[in-house]
């Protein structure tokens, strides 16, 4: 049964990866749309408004070409020297440098 869930959810995952990979404007690198960089004062300006409102937001960061970008959800926190803190879970939690990111979106 669980063999079956298995392969049940591998071909979801890959059903999601061709439709991205055929449909998206962007560009699409092992499964995961490319976003385009943000200038830099419209990426600050996110984050401001991410830290102020408490939005769940997802990070896409800088990559090498032809590889694909690292993404992270979670909510931005600022600590009291000013670094960004993005708490994904309990257990989770990241730095985030703002110069290694590519893009910040708002998760609904």
């Amino acid at each position: 049964m669980q063999n079956l869930n298995a392969t049940g959810a591998a071909l979801s995952d890959r059903v999601a990866t061709v439709y991205k990979e055929l449909f998206s404007s962007l560009p699409v690198i092992d499964g995961e749309v490319v976003q385009p960089q943000m200038p830099v004062t419209q990426l600050s300006y996110f984050i401001q408004q991410a830290l102020d409102r408490h939005y769940l937001v997802r990070l896409q960061f800088k990559s090498a070409p032809d590889t694909a970008p690292a993404t992270a959800i979670g909510h931005l926190k600022q600590d009291t020297a000013g670094h960004l803190i993005l708490k994904q879970t309990q257990q989770l939690t990241t730095i985030v440098a703002e110069n290694l990111l590519r893009s910040v979106q708002r998760v609904k």
